[in-house]
């Protein structure tokens, strides 16, 4: 299913919108207040930052993830200039970068235009730290299970 035939509905109340650029901004922001509190790594990286960082579209979409003091929030819209901008080429490219968590992918988009930077080059190297620190680490009984289960499913599927 192809993600922009979503129709887009603003939810004011919780200032979120159904874009799917959007949500999953607003995911990896919640992510990032968890490991705000949880994540030495993630702390040490944000305890003495105030930073606003832009994701948005050529569309016009923008959300913004502030980084206060170790402390991660967010706002819809442009309402004041960010420090660093995302910008990708629509909605649906955003989500599938952000997705891979690959730097190579990322430079790719970079190379070929399809993402544009404005602003703080430093700043996007802060972002890829926090992005890398956002994957949860499996426990290892439970990697074991899903080993064993994709055992199992190769033998039944005589793969």
């Amino acid at each position: 299913m192809n993600l922009s035939s979503i129709p887009v509905v603003k939810l004011p109340l919780i200032d979120l919108s159904t874009d799917p650029l959007d949500l999953t901004v607003t995911g990896i922001v919640l992510r990032m207040k968890q490991l705000a509190k949880t994540s030495p790594k993630f702390i040490e990286l944000t305890h003495d930052q105030q930073v606003r960082i832009q994701l948005s579209t050529k569309q016009g979409f923008a959300r913004q993830i502030i980084i206060n003091q170790g402390k991660v929030d967010t706002v819809s819209g442009q309402k004041v200039d960010a420090d660093f901008n995302l910008i990708f080429q629509d909605s649906d490219h955003g989500v599938k970068i952000l997705m891979k968590g690959d730097s190579s992918v990322f430079m790719a988009g970079l190379k070929d235009k399809s993402i544009a930077v404005d602003g703080e080059l430093k700043l996007l190297v802060l972002f890829s730290k926090i992005m890398q620190l956002l994957p949860p680490k499996m426990p290892k009984p439970v990697e074991q299970k899903i080993k064993q289960a994709r055992v199992f499913i190769r033998r039944k599927l005589g793969r």
